[in-house]
C-alpha cells in the first residue's frame, strides 16, 4: 500500500491543509452551479494544466517513465470537453494560460509536482464524484463535457493505479533526507501556483462580471433617458 511509504506519509501530512483550501475553491458544490460555471472552471483548469504539462513534456524522456507522460495528460482531455461545451479551437487557444509555475528542474522537483497533478489530484477526485450526481441536471456526460472529471473518479484506485505504482517505484532514488526536502517544496510550491492562479481567475471573472453589469445598467439609463426625451417631445406637441 502506498500509505507504507515514509515519504508519501510526509507529503500527505504537509500537503493536507493545503488540500482542504483548493477543494473550497473548485465551486463545483454549489447549489447554483450550472454549466456556465462548468465551463468556466474547465478553461481555469486548462489554463494551468496546458502550460505544466507542457514543461513537464520536455522532461519525459529524462526524468518519467516514458508511457507517464502521454497517458496521463489532462489538457487534452479538458480541451475535449471544452470543444463539446461548444468552444472553439480559436477560443480555446485565445484562454489565458498559468505564468507562475513550480520549478521542476530535477526529479525531486518532478514528483512533487506529479504526487500533486496525478497522486493526490487536488481534490478533483471529490469534485469528479459530485459532478457524476449532478452530471445529469447539467447535461454533462463522460462522452459530452465531462472526460476530465469522468477519467479521474473511473482510474483511481491507488493501490492499483499505474501511476501510483510508478511514484512508488520512483521513492526508491529519493531516499536521502536533502532529496525528501525537495519533494515535500516542490508539491507546496504547486499546491501554492495552483491556488494563486485560481484566485486570480476568480477576480478576473468578478471584474468581468461587474464590467459587463456595469455596461447593462448604463445602457439601461441611457434608454430610459431617451424614453423619458421622447415622451417630453410628444407632450410638447400635444
Amino acid at each position: 500500500m502506498f500509505h507504507d511509504s515514509p515519504l508519501f506519509e510526509r507529503l500527505h501530512r504537509a500537503t493536507h491543509l493545503a488540500h482542504r483550501r483548493f477543494e473550497r475553491r473548485v465551486d463545483i458544490y454549489r447549489p447554483n452551479f450550472d454549466v456556465h460555471n462548468y465551463r468556466r472552471l474547465l478553461q481555469d483548469f486548462w489554463g494551468f494544466y496546458q502550460p505544466l504539462e507542457r514543461k513537464l513534456a520536455v522532461l519525459a524522456d529524462h526524468n518519467l517513465p516514458s508511457s507517464y507522460s502521454q497517458r496521463r495528460r489532462k489538457a487534452p482531455r479538458l480541451e475535449q470537453d471544452l470543444l463539446a461545451l461548444r468552444m472553439t479551437k480559436a477560443d480555446i487557444a485565445a484562454l489565458p494560460l498559468c505564468g507562475r509555475l513550480p520549478a521542476i528542474p530535477t526529479l525531486p522537483q518532478v514528483f512533487g509536482v506529479l504526487y500533486i497533478i496525478d497522486g493526490a489530484a487536488l481534490g478533483e477526485r471529490i469534485a469528479a464524484t459530485h459532478l457524476h450526481v449532478a452530471g445529469e441536471h447539467l447535461g454533462i456526460s463522460p462522452s459530452q463535457g465531462g472526460s476530465f472529471f469522468s477519467s479521474l473518479r473511473a482510474s483511481y484506485s491507488p493501490p492499483l493505479d499505474t501511476c501510483w505504482q510508478e511514484l512508488i517505484a520512483m521513492t526508491e532514488a529519493m531516499e536521502e533526507p536533502d532529496l525528501q526536502d525537495m519533494v515535500t517544496q516542490s508539491a507546496m510550491d504547486t499546491l501554492d501556483c495552483f491556488e494563486t492562479w485560481l484566485d486570480h481567475r476568480k477576480q478576473s471573472h468578478l471584474a468581468n462580471s461587474m464590467r459587463t453589469n456595469s455596461m447593462r445598467w448604463n445602457s439601461q439609463l441611457e434608454f430610459e433617458s431617451f424614453c423619458t426625451e421622447r415622451l417630453g417631445e410628444i407632450d410638447k406637441v400635444a
